[in-house]
């Protein structure tokens, strides 16, 4: 299997485990932030997880029936797992005793599968090699391919990201979305001054407080805030620009639908942008200048900003 290829596999895994855990609830599993879970001996734990910096450990004699979302942290597993596993950037580790029934799909670390452990499925990981082969059995004149496919993975697993991200807020808050994204098609130079401002300011102000130990949690209240005002305009821009994409091509979805699909495009765009040394990502900072503008006129979306007010009594669906 080429290394291209794989990193098209592999990115195609997480975005279906990505997109099947912003639209489905985890059932009768949850999510883990920064926590502990153990999974004791005949213990059998069901529903899927999403784990972000934690810790799993699956005692041999245990059984996990579902899927697992790992975001950093760690999975050690010694029992029995019913189903997949993706794993960014996390330390996964299967025992000798281990068993899975399922795909495993990693980027960034290489699990450590123990000699006798079973893996009743697929392993896909980032170098483009599948379980048992290693990255050094790997000629040398594929450490471009590796390369390429590592880049390739990575670009789209932050489209199927921040697509999932899109249909869930504009699933949940269309209006909020829908005030922000009028307010950069009829005011862009303000939003874009506006935005640029904001993240000089936001720059300067974090860094300052950064320096002042007891202000630190400030710095990182106001970054949580920052990067969600940036988030909601980068949805917005997906919008409008998948709502573009409906008018030109003549085809008709959910605004949910179109807010994903515009995002990851926009997302396309800003990766390949970010490639570029130093001038990429000005470029990028540039562009979310107008969302992160056009959030903070209108309040994080919760009015229509005060010029457009009357020209728009009414929001749209």
């Amino acid at each position: 299997m080429t290394p291209l290829r794989s990193g098209f596999r592999t990115a195609l895994v997480f975005g279906s485990f990505l997109l099947m855990g912003a639209v489905f609830q985890p059932g009768a599993g949850g999510i883990l932030f920064r926590e502990s879970l153990i999974v004791s001996s005949h213990q059998t734990y069901s529903g899927n997880l999403i784990a972000v910096e934690s810790s799993i450990t699956i005692e041999p004699g245990s059984t996990f029936e579902g899927n697992i979302i790992l975001i950093g942290g760690s999975l050690e597993s010694a029992g029995t797992v019913n189903g997949d596993i993706a794993s960014l950037d996390a330390a996964v580790h299967f025992t000798p005793s281990a068993t899975m029934s399922g795909t495993l799909a990693s980027l960034g670390q290489a699990p450590v599968l123990d000699p006798g452990a079973k893996i009743v499925g697929t392993v896909q990981m980032i170098e483009g090699l599948s379980w048992p082969l290693s990255a050094g059995e790997t000629p040398a004149a594929e450490s471009g391919g590796y390369e390429i496919g590592y880049k390739l993975s990575v670009v789209l697993f932050r489209m199927f990201l921040l697509s999932a991200v899109a249909i869930l807020i504009v699933l949940f808050l269309p209006q909020p979305v829908e005030r922000v994204a009028r307010t950069i098609i009829v005011k862009p130079a303000i939003s874009f001054l506006i935005g640029l401002l904001t993240i000089l300011a936001a720059m300067a102000l974090f860094l300052l407080l950064a320096l002042t130990v007891c202000l630190s949690p400030i710095s990182i209240l106001g970054s949580i805030v920052v990067l969600v005002a940036a988030l909601l305009g980068w949805v917005a821009m997906g919008r409008e620009i998948g709502r573009q994409l409906s008018g030109m091509l003549g085809f008709k979805a959910h605004p949910a639908v179109l807010a994903g699909i515009g995002t990851a495009v926009l997302t396309l765009v800003a990766s390949a942008l970010g490639y570029i040394p130093f001038a990429g990502q000005v470029l990028v900072l540039l562009v979310m200048a107008f969302g992160l503008g056009a959030v903070v006129l209108t309040r994080f979306g919760g009015t229509n900003y005060w010029i457009l007010a009357e020209t728009a009594p009414q929001d749209q669906p």
